[in-house]
């Protein structure tokens, strides 16, 4: 059974690239969970993806390699966090991005969610979306 629509959990990943397709790993995932439109709980962390991330990366993100490499792996963060987010509806700003990171880094664990999720671009004016 899904959590009613007055709550979610709105979710963003920092990541080593575009497509875990291609090998690319999530590096970071912050959380908020929301009841009523009010914060009631954070999840944050930094993951080791298992591989030094590139300059660019590093650049981008403002994570560096020497962070990662203190952080917690990749499969430790996605258990809290599949804990974290138990049957809560999802939101993500360009959903589909962090979808195919949180759907490919829960296969990695054999872990899966079962509330929806939802975009909020199409929640946002055309204007605003720059």
């Amino acid at each position: 059974m899904n959590a009613p629509a007055t709550s979610a959990i709105v979710l963003d990943f920092e990541t080593t690239g575009l497509s875990p397709n291609q090998g690319d790993r999530a590096i970071e995932i912050g959380a908020v969970k929301l009841e009523n439109g009010e914060v009631v709980d954070r999840f944050q962390s930094l993951m080791n993806p298992g591989f030094r991330v590139s300059s660019f990366i590093e650049g981008y993100t403002g994570i560096t390699n020497n962070m990662l490499s203190h952080a917690p792996s990749c499969d430790e963060v996605m258990s809290e966090f599949v804990e974290f987010i138990g049957d809560a509806n999802l939101v993500a700003h360009n959903a589909s991005f962090d979808k195919r990171f949180l759907d490919a880094e829960l296969d990695l664990i054999g872990k899966g969610y079962r509330g929806e999720f939802a975009c909020s671009v199409s929640f946002t004016p055309p204007q605003s979306r720059g």
